[in-house]
Parts: structure tokens; sequence; C-alpha cells
């Protein structure tokens, strides 16, 4: 079953607008599924997959795009980068919009081809997995995130009702890429060592030489407790007796393939959000908690880490409906001292704080950085939230709401 995404409108108003648009993102996010979906019609689809295909258009990458002379998507092109020149060629040639979708898995290849040779003529988009509004059907409506965004507040109209059997401790643990969405649990654990493989001996491998593929496993295993946690690469390192140099390289890799995201620290001063600790964290829940043994939901509740992990699971949200939405906004952290916001969303010369707690039921101190945030940045805080995993849109007092991840 097909579900719809946020990026479609965007998508298709791109492809209109210009000659070579390219859509990259992690593994099995859905992009060849999203794109057939949407330009069947009107494209022919090819994937370098198919390995007589990728031969040619390796070899002669003319004769290759002679047999598609209307507009054309080509999925894992990043195998095949002799083809980039000739879509320049063409994509210069013709001036018309809507010539080339291109997508890859390798989105390191992706965009360095692009960037050397298509640099403003194509619109590079990004996938990231599944929202929670996409999971349960509600991907054509506007995300609340992109609402709050652009109007600088939030209705409680906008926050989308789940259905009855929606549950919080399933969407972090299944995390959002589509392949699992409707499988039972026994299976999750299978399925992630598989993506762990395939990302390691198909994407790693062609960045760096790994004399032992499992390091890169041990260094996974090591990120995924630490995710939305400040890192330090030495200590990382040390743990699987690698230099600081290896894990800094490392963790760039994996940011360069969109495995990991890094959440600087947030300062009034911009050369001071450079020098602060950033966090991060890896790109789905469900991937964590792979990583970390959690093989079942008793197992995520009772987890030491499940404060750490539901934030991970709404960060992850966060960047996915920006990047959909092609909003640009950037997301840090923020700690002064003792005091910390889990996420500070900056967008519009205004910042938004989030800070997440898995427990519904609320004490009444839990949003008081957020009011200490507030008091430091004053009117640029257009708007402060303690994100819950279920419950109820409500006011905690002025200018502060409780926002549930799964409204119920």
């Amino acid at each position: 079953m097909y579900l719809d995404r946020h990026i479609e409108q965007p998508l298709v108003e791109a492809v209109a607008q210009f000659p070579v648009v390219a859509l990259s993102g992690p593994r099995q996010t859905g992009k060849s599924t999203l794109l057939k979906h949407l330009f069947s019609a009107g494209f022919d689809y090819v994937t370098l997959d198919d390995m007589s295909l990728r031969n040619q258009a390796q070899k002669d990458p003319q004769t290759f795009l002679r047999n598609y002379p209307g507009p054309v998507m080509i999925d894992e092109v990043q195998y095949a980068p002799q083809l980039f020149p000739e879509i320049k060629r063409r994509a210069d040639g013709s001036g018309a919009s809507g010539q080339f979708i291109l997508s890859g898995s390798q989105q390191f290849h992706l965009i360095r081809n692009l960037q050397e040779s298509l640099a403003g003529r194509a619109l590079l988009m990004n996938l990231l997995p599944l929202t929670s509004q996409e999971r349960n059907g509600l991907g054509r409506q506007r995300h609340w995130l992109n609402s709050l965004l652009r109007n600088g507040r939030l209705d409680k109209t906008e926050i989308p009702e789940a259905p009855e059997q929606s549950a919080p401790e399933r969407a972090v643990r299944c995390g959002g890429l589509p392949g699992l969405l409707n499988k039972t649990e026994s299976f999750f654990s299978a399925y992630f060592e598989s993506y762990v493989r395939t990302y390691i001996e198909r994407d790693i491998s062609l960045m760096i030489q790994l004399e032992n593929s499992s390091r890169m496993f041990e260094f996974l295993q090591l990120l995924a407790p630490l995710s939305m946690r400040e890192i330090n690469k030495s200590q990382v390192g040390r743990e699987i007796s690698i230099t600081s140099p290896t894990a800094n390289r490392w963790l760039q890799v994996l940011e360069a393939t969109g495995v990991w995201h890094n959440i600087p620290a947030f300062h009034g001063n911009l050369i001071k959000r450079i020098a602060k600790t950033p966090k991060g964290a890896l790109f789905d829940s469900g991937l964590i908690c792979h990583l970390l043994q959690i093989n079942s939901r008793e197992s995520l509740l009772t987890h030491p880490l499940l404060g750490f992990l539901f934030e991970a699971a709404f960060f992850n949200e966060v960047q996915a409906v920006i990047s959909s939405s092609l909003l640009n906004a950037r997301v840090y952290h923020w700690r002064a001292g003792q005091r910390e916001v889990d996420l500070v969303i900056e967008y519009g010369g205004k910042l938004f704080a989030f800070e997440c707690k898995w427990n519904a039921t609320l004490r009444g101190d839990e949003h008081k950085n957020l009011l200490r945030f507030r008091a430091e940045y004053g009117d640029k805080v257009a708007f402060c939230a303690v994100v819950t995993s279920t419950g109820t849109f409500r006011e905690l007092e002025p200018g502060v709401c409780q926002l549930p991840w799964i409204s119920l």
C-alpha cells in the first residue's frame, strides 16, 4: 500500500521548474516507490541496478541516453558517473524543465557528481524516513511543524488525531523505514541486520577502506546510545581502539551518507556556536533500537535510554519535515551550565524551543528550562513546547504548550 509523503507537492513543483531534479536520501526511505507513483505516466523509468544497463551507461553514455529521448527517471544513477556530462549537455541544449529525475541511495556520490557536472542546473531534494503523519496515511496534510514555522504559532486544529491503533512505543521501535511499517516485530531485528550489512558493504566501502567491516558495526553500536547526547570523538575512538582522527573521519562518512545527523549547539553568538560541543543522532529510531538490542515493547519501555530514544524519534521527524518542505531552517540543542533544551529550531529570525518527555502526565516543572531559554533570548523566541509521547495539546502557561507526538 502506497503512503502519501509530505514531499510530493514540492517535488512535483520542482520537476515543473528545473531541467534536472535529484532525489537522495538513506537506503530504503521510499525514493523509487515515490518517483514511480508520481511520475510513471510521463517519464520512462530505468534503474542502474540492472547490470546490462549499468554497463552500457558506463561505457557508452551517449547511446544509453539516446534510448530515452523523452523525460526519464534514472534510479541508482551514482553507478554511472559517466552519464552526468551527457545529462548536462542535453539539459543545456533543450533548456526545458522536467527532463531528468535522478535518484540514488549512495547519497555522497550522487551529490558529488551533481556538484561537479550539474551545478546550477539541478535541484537536490532529500527523502528521509516516514513522519508520524505519513505513517498514519496523512502525508498530504500539511505537517503541524510546517504550519508552526511558517506562521509562528500553532492552533489545536492543526494537530491531527491518530488512529486508535497508533502507539508511540511501536513508532519508536519500528522507526520510519517504509519496509517495516506493516511487519510484525519478529522481523525487525533481521531487517535491520541486513540493512546495516548492506550499508557497510555497499556504501561505506566505496568511501573508506575498511580492513575489518565489523569495526564499523562496533562503531555504529557505540553511536546508538550516544544519540541525542554530546559527542566526545576521542572517547568514542578509544572504545574500539581507533584514533581520534579515524573516529572523526568515520563520523563524517556517516554524516555524508545520511545515516548520522549532527546537531550543533545554539548560541546567540555565531562564532561560539562552532566552538561548543555538538550532539548527534542516527537517522532512524528503529535502527537505534536494533543496535541497542531492544527487541520488544517491554524492553523499550523499561530501557534506561527511553527518554533519549523518544528525543531521537522526534528529532528525526523534525529533520524529515524541514527537508521535505524545503524550509531554510536549522536545528540546534541549547546548553548553558546545567540548563538544557533538547531542540531549538531557528527559522526566519525566530526561535522555536522543544523539550521531549515520554510521559504524557506532567508534574509541572518540565518546562522550566524552556522558560529560562525564553528569558535568555526574549522576543526572538516565538514558541515553546514540551513534547510528550501521547496526550492532548494544551497550554501549560502563556507561551508554553504541551504538544503530543501522537495525539490520542
